[in-house]
């Protein structure tokens, strides 16, 4: 009795684990995909999916790569990246979380602010905070602070403030968008020190200009590989007058770095997608419903 108790309760779990592999592999990101992502070297995505509380690894072509699950958190994760061995590593409210594949908690770092956005290379993480005043870190994974850039904020600033959005440019170079400037801010990799901002131009010679209201969440940035250009995200709405025309929704700003040009372009999106990447001619986006939608670029 003993033994058949145990092979009984061995066989429930197989069968509810094999439910729980089986329900992943059904998980396609073309039609299940929800909110941010950011795109990694080797064109693979990965979401947070709050159905399974799972962060779930897809490419095009491969479908889907892996997963982590996200269980033992007593939060949702607002940026996360994975690590070479697959672990990630979470920023969830004020703390930094690195979880095993096998969705235990190995470490945990308290953080100075909310993160606002993350990107990252072979080194390490760079993390914006969501702070008055631009405040940047870039941890190895480890978890240990390379570099920091910027006034780290006080217990007085710790209401989340300024989401800016960061990427990864060819060179190794950190961009980041700040506020209601479209110009963009440059910062060694390496360092973290400031080396230039941009002075964007539209194609009338004409300064870029600021957006309107209040931009305080700014939309995310993606690079398109071996161009030399990076697409913003940019609500309709804050365009100005003379620049949105019959913009609506959700637009592109094109910066085309070697010639500091700026243009806007349609998605026919609406405000609630988020740009997550960039496909050979598409710009990707995840849909508020779920799924990805493709947006040809130029």
């Amino acid at each position: 009795m003993r033994n058949g108790r145990i092979r009984s309760t061995l066989l429930t779990v197989l069968i509810g684990c094999s439910a729980m592999v089986l329900n992943a592999q059904a998980w396609d990101a073309a039609s299940q995909a929800r909110g941010w992502a950011k795109q990694d070297k080797d064109d693979s995505f990965t979401f947070f999916d709050p159905g399974t509380r799972s962060l779930l690894t897809w490419m095009r072509e491969g479908g889907l790569l892996g997963s982590v699950p996200l269980g033992k958190l007593e939060d949702s994760p607002d940026r996360w990246v994975l690590d070479p061995r697959n672990s990630a590593w979470v920023a969830h409210g004020t703390t930094l979380s690195q979880i095993d594949r096998t969705g235990r908690i190995t470490t945990n770092f308290k953080l100075p602010a909310e993160a606002g956005d993350i990107c990252w290379d072979a080194k390490g993480f760079t993390i914006s905070y969501r702070t008055r005043e631009p405040y940047l870190e870039k941890r190895d994974y480890k978890g240990a602070v390379i570099w920091a850039f910027g006034a780290k904020p006080s217990r007085e600033d710790a209401a989340p403030q300024y989401r800016r959005t960061l990427v990864v440019d060819d060179s190794g170079n950190l961009l980041m968008a700040d506020g209601n400037s479209l110009n963009l801010s440059i910062l060694d990799g390496n360092t973290g020190r400031k080396l230039t901002e941009t002075t964007l131009r539209l194609a009338n010679g004409q300064p870029a200009p600021a957006l309107e209201g209040v931009a305080t969440d700014r939309g995310p940035l993606a690079i398109w590989p071996g161009k030399g250009v990076i697409f913003v995200a940019v609500k309709a709405s804050q365009l100005p007058a003379a620049q949105r025309a019959d913009l609506q929704g959700l637009v592109l700003a094109r910066i085309e770095f070697a010639q500091s040009r700026l243009e806007f372009l349609p998605t026919g999106l609406d405000e609630g997608h988020l740009l997550v990447g960039l496909l050979d001619t598409d710009a990707i986006f995840s849909s508020p419903k779920g799924g990805l939608l493709l947006v040809r670029i130029k």
